[in-house]
Formats: structure tokens, C-alpha cells, sequence
């Protein structure tokens, strides 16, 4: 990341960086932000989408039936958007280009689509990135996103709660048990969980392996509640859902 791209993050002002338009806000004009591929209705436990009106009527939580029969570590879930164009492609300019105003555009959506959990939550946790990666890509992209959130919602973005101990490969095409392995103590929390509500917050929830295993972490050093927070939702290869 060069330092033109860390000025740029700072002092351009808002104008849509999907079609240049003049910005809605955080950097997005009215009619990208009504292109962005919503999800209208999702699971509150694994943010998978959901066509099914739960039981109760529209206002009712829904919870799929995956996670009726397992549910996930973590309290709640939230990820607003599909993982498809032109999320996919943002996402991977912040991650590998060092396109930082990408992680000010998605992570201040997120923090106002975050609104209805504020008050369920303290501190986001962004997650943590091992030191040898870092210093390869020169930031952590969650962490970005995490402190645009946190600007939105005022909430404090904590990155040392939790340190990441080894540097694990892709999960994707793993099965469940060999996730399990990679992960099995890739994570130590550090002081100051103990009570602390926690949300999680990261680009893309896929398989839920990393935030399962960085959720029983906190939750073993006393965390009171961890929910995770990401951009979107990939990996919906399931009943109710399409991609």
C-alpha cells in the first residue's frame, strides 16, 4: 500500500466509487446503493437467506433449520449483502489491491445496517490477522472495515482482544473435520474479554469455521455475548437460498 492510497483514504470527498456519480453518504450514489445485491431476509443465527416467512409473521426472527438442529457458537449474525457483484469485487480490491476506500465505503454500510445491535454490543473485534500476513499485505482488511463501523455507530473497535497464533491456509474446500484441525489452537484470547459483548467483524462469512473457532475462544476467556458481523454472505448452497 502505497502513500498515495493511505492519503486517498483519508481526504477525497464522497462521490460514488461504483459509477462517480455524487456520493448517497458513504461514498455510494442513490442508485448503486438500490443495485447492491440486498439480502432481504436472513437467518439471525448464520445470515444464510432465507424465502420462507418464519413462523410468528414478517416480524418474527428467523432462524433456518440448519441451525435449529446446530447452532452456531456465536449469539447472532448479521451480513446485509450477497457475496456477488460488485461486493466480490470491492472486497477483493480492499484485500489485494490495498484499495483502502473500499473499506470505508462497506464498512460504514455496515455500520448503519449494524444500527438495530447496537445496543446488544460494546466493541468490535476485527478479525485478527497473523503478523507475518500483515506485514506482507500491510493491514489488516477487517480491521479497516471494523473502524469505519465503529465511526458510524460509535462504538470502539478493539484489535488485541484476540491474537491469531498461527497462520492457517484457506478452509473453503475442507471438510468440517479437517477445519477443525487447521484451527484447533490458531487463536488465544487476551485480557479484557471477560464480560465484554463482542461483535466480530470481518468481510465475508463463508463457511463459519474462523468465526466459530475465534467465537469459542472468547467465549471460553468469559465473553458475555460474540455476534458476527460481516460485509456478505457466501457459501449458500442450501434449501431457501440461491446464488
Amino acid at each position: 500500500m502505497n502513500i498515495c492510497s493511505k492519503v486517498a483514504h483519508f481526504v477525497l470527498p464522497p462521490v460514488c466509487q461504483l459509477c462517480g456519480a455524487a456520493g448517497l453518504g458513504p461514498d455510494i450514489c442513490a442508485g448503486c446503493f438500490r443495485d447492491l445485491p440486498r439480502v432481504r431476509r436472513a437467518c439471525a443465527l448464520c445470515a444464510r437467506p432465507l424465502k420462507i416467512i418464519p413462523a410468528g409473521g414478517p416480524e418474527a426472527t428467523p432462524v433456518c433449520g440448519r441451525c435449529l438442529a446446530q447452532p452456531p457458537p456465536w449469539n447472532a449474525a448479521l451480513a446485509p449483502l450477497r457475496y456477488g457483484f460488485p461486493v466480490a469485487r470491492m472486497l477483493r480490491e480492499l484485500k489485494y489491491e490495498g484499495r483502502l476506500l473500499r473499506a470505508r465505503l462497506l464498512g460504514e454500510l455496515l455500520g448503519h445496517w449494524a444500527r438495530s445491535r447496537q445496543g446488544s454490543i460494546e466493541v468490535l473485534l476485527p478479525v485478527p490477522l497473523h503478523p507475518r500476513r500483515w506485514r506482507e499485505r500491510g493491514f489488516n482488511q477487517a480491521r479497516e472495515l471494523a473502524a469505519a463501523a465503529g465511526r458510524v455507530l460509535r462504538l470502539e473497535m478493539v484489535d488485541n482482544l484476540c491474537l491469531r497464533l498461527r497462520d492457517t491456509p484457506p478452509l473453503w474446500d475442507l471438510r468440517a473435520a479437517q477445519r477443525r484441525v487447521v484451527l484447533k489452537g490458531a487463536f488465544k484470547a487476551a485480557d479484557g474479554v471477560r464480560g465484554r459483548r463482542i461483535a466480530l467483524v470481518d468481510d465475508v462469512l463463508t463457511t463459519g469455521a474462523t468465526a466459530g473457532a475465534i467465537t469459542q475462544t472468547l467465549l471460553r476467556a468469559g465473553a458475555a455475548r460474540v455476534e458476527v458481523w460481516t460485509i456478505a454472505r457466501a457459501g449458500l448452497s442450501q434449501t431457501g437460498s440461491k446464488m
